[in-house]
């Protein structure tokens, strides 16, 4: 998304020079004044400069905020991460600043070192983070800008904040969309919608205007490029009709919102030209076509305009007119752009060529084909980042990441279930010496006994437990906690009761104090674990088009289909499902990856979705080498030896299918598979609908 700078006045720069370093003498001789409200008077200072950083230049406008926040005294860690990000956009804005504009988000970063300041300011933490992905994907390091990228909305769905999550979705779209992935891109901006929808500051104009109407109209941008013009007007519409509403909301925005309308404007006409209603398109594209002054970027607009003018006169044969649209676009600031050269000889060829002129024609078509191959070769040269799989990359390490964790925690309650075994053994020895050495202690130690009988009986549950590794550690712990706790509190209460008759010898003391001391260490060590017990994964449901998001997946993996030749054959009919989207998302991309993986060069994958009887079944299924009798009972354990290679050697974790069924299970549904050995798998998912 593209951000506009808005001007408060139309004075020369003469003007606001004399007039900058006269408010910095004043502010210099009224800095005691200004310290009680630090915070409010820099953000004026920044909407002030933002304002005018053309007119005075980005390097002077640099120099004048500095100069400014020298006499602002000590500033509060807000008022840095204010300067920091600042300092960051104006040096972003002179291709001569751009190590200076790397350098500030590093000193930005920096401020979050300590996690209690990166929980206060937890929405300005996600911008620095987003910064810094954009820097590294501007070095060309994607895995490194995806990772910060991914931190960042982690971060924030962890504290709630669903709204800021809106920033990074727009990022994914908008470089799904620059590679060329639109269906992928219009996913993610549907996504960006609903998390804006959560922000609950009506005046923040980035992302109550610019966010929300950007993204509908980025919708339709991406469906006219799928050459589905009606949809793609749809959502231009609602582009317009939301600018319309809410633009009295924001008063002071009135240049935004006027380069806005001229946007949508200039998009419908596209839209109307795809579909051959020319004098429709004519008709709004004249109106885009006065350059406004005032308007940041509305030159691009008009460019923009005249190019879509040109071919629909070039192809009504208008060559006259025609040629006299290219006259001005070549006139037209950025001209010289190797790209737009390309465009400009191939629309003149075409003007040639209708006009007569067949020499010439075939001269700037020889010569177009030239710039062409060129710019194709610089094209290729650019590594592109695909964003799909590194995001799937991501998601796969910390998928892997969590298992560990899990793992280290099932280790720790092993050690204590040994700790618990050693104990019980020693409790028992003691038991036998004192049982030897006095009888009047025989009722104590049948009572014991028998407490040391149903814990070990606890015990081999427990084992048993740890042994088929359950999903659910949440009921590991609720069982440990209620089976031990209260048989070990027994043991030391009837420890109480074994001299209740008589005075023990110093030794026996000693066994006694040892046994009590023993039961109230493995009471700690349960409190320990139980408090190391993590939560739930939440589940956050939203009514999905079910349809989507498995086009989503098909489009993202389409590519490993085609480099084994393989063919996705997908049918399905409309289903709106409550479902949380990034998580059932997971588990459709998890089954079509491994019907991919496991199935054979040229094999076919068959993917179904269809309502039926208040529930949503999808099926996949594909002609691979199937699961053989051995392995079906593991397939779904999150720890199994189910774990094989693929038809071309891929490698495979062994968790994806458990993940899969803690998340259906999670939302209510259920997941299956049917399958001969030699003869391929079907994978069924049913959901409530």
């Amino acid at each position: 998304m593209k951000k506009c700078l808005y001007h408060l006045s139309h004075a020369t720069f003469n003007q606001i020079l004399p007039l900058c370093f006269f408010l910095l003498l004043g502010f210099t001789g009224c800095q005691e004044s200004l310290k009680s409200d630090h915070s409010i008077q820099l953000k004026a200072w920044i909407d002030s400069i933002d304002r005018d950083a053309r007119k005075i230049g980005i390097k002077r406008s640099i120099f004048l905020f500095d100069s400014l926040v020298a006499t602002h005294g000590k500033n509060s860690i807000g008022d840095s991460m204010d300067y920091y990000k600042f300092m960051k956009v104006l040096s972003h804005r002179d291709p001569s600043l751009s190590q200076n504009a790397l350098t500030y988000t590093d000193s930005l970063l920096q401020l979050f070192s300590n996690p209690r300041i990166r929980e206060l300011y937890a929405t300005e933490y996600s911008k620095a983070l987003l910064l810094k992905g954009d820097d590294l994907f501007k070095q060309k390091e994607y895995y490194k800008a995806y990772r910060n990228y991914y931190s960042g909305k982690s971060f924030l769905l962890g504290l709630g904040e669903i709204c800021e999550c809106a920033r990074y979705s727009s990022r994914i779209a908008n470089i799904s969309y620059k590679e060329e992935n639109y269906y992928q891109a219009i996913e993610y901006w549907k996504h960006e919608l609903k998390e804006l929808a959560q922000c609950k500051e009506p005046e923040n104009f980035q992302l109550q205007f610019i966010e929300k109407q950007g993204s509908l109209r980025n919708i339709g941008s991406a469906y006219l490029l799928l050459s589905k013009a009606d949809v793609a007007l749809h959502y231009f519409q609602q582009a317009k009709d939301f600018i319309n509403k809410h633009a009295p909301e924001f008063p002071r925005e009135k240049n935004y919102v006027k380069f806005a309308r001229i946007v949508i404007l200039k998009s419908q006409a596209e839209a109307y030209a795809l579909k051959g209603e020319t004098k429709i398109a004519e008709g709004l594209l004249k109106q885009c076509l006065q350059h406004d002054v005032e308007i940041d970027w509305s030159i691009d607009v008009e460019r923009e305009s005249r190019q879509i003018l040109t071919r629909i006169y070039i192809d009504s044969k208008q060559y006259s007119e025609a040629e006299k649209q290219l006259s001005i676009l070549k006139a037209l600031p950025g001209a010289a752009d190797s790209t737009t050269v390309s465009l400009y000889q191939k629309l003149q060829a075409y003007i040639s060529f209708g006009q007569g002129n067949f020499e010439e024609a075939g001269r700037l078509f020889i010569a177009n084909l030239e710039t062409d191959r060129a710019n194709k070769l610089a094209k290729n040269a650019d590594h592109k980042s695909n964003v799909g799989q590194l995001l799937q990359q991501i998601e796969r390490e910390h998928e892997i990441e969590l298992a560990t964790q899990k793992d280290a925690r099932e280790n720790l309650i092993l050690k204590f279930a040994i700790l618990i075994s050693i104990t019980l053994c020693i409790i028992v020895y003691l038991i036998w010496r004192s049982a030897k050495k006095s009888a009047a202690n025989l009722r104590a130690v049948t009572e014991l006994n028998r407490v040391i009988t149903q814990s070990n009986i606890v015990l081999q549950d427990t084992v048993n437990a740890l042994e088929q590794a359950e999903i659910e550690n949440e009921s590991v712990l609720r069982i440990v906690a209620h089976d031990l706790r209260n048989p070990i509190a027994a043991m030391i209460s009837a420890s109480h009761l074994v001299f209740w008759e008589q005075i023990p010898s110093d030794e026996q003391l000693e066994i006694i104090n040892a046994i009590q001391q023993s039961g109230e260490m493995a009471n700690g060590l349960i409190s320990h674990i139980l408090q190391s017990s993590p939560d739930r994964n939440k589940i956050t449901k939203s009514n999905v088009a079910l349809e989507e998001i498995v086009q989503s997946c098909i489009d993202m993996l389409s590519y490993k289909a085609r480099e084994k030749d393989q063919k996705l054959d997908y049918h399905f009919e409309p289903a709106m499902v409550p479902v949380d989207r990034e998580k059932i998302w997971r588990v459709f991309s998890n089954l079509l990856s491994n019907a991919i993986k496991f199935s054979p060069s040229g094999g076919t994958i068959w993917v179904n979705l269809k309502p039926q009887n208040g529930h949503v079944l999808l099926s996949v299924r594909d002609n691979g080498i199937g699961i053989p009798e051995e392995l079906k009972d593991q397939i779904f354990l999150p720890l199994n030896k189910a774990k094989r290679s693929g038809t071309a050697g891929e490698q495979s974790f062994g968790i994806g299918l458990s993940i899969c069924k803690q998340i259906v299970e999670s939302h209510g549904g259920r997941i299956w598979f049917e399958s001969i050995k030699g003869s391929g798998a079907t994978f069924f998912v049913e959901l409530p609908s």
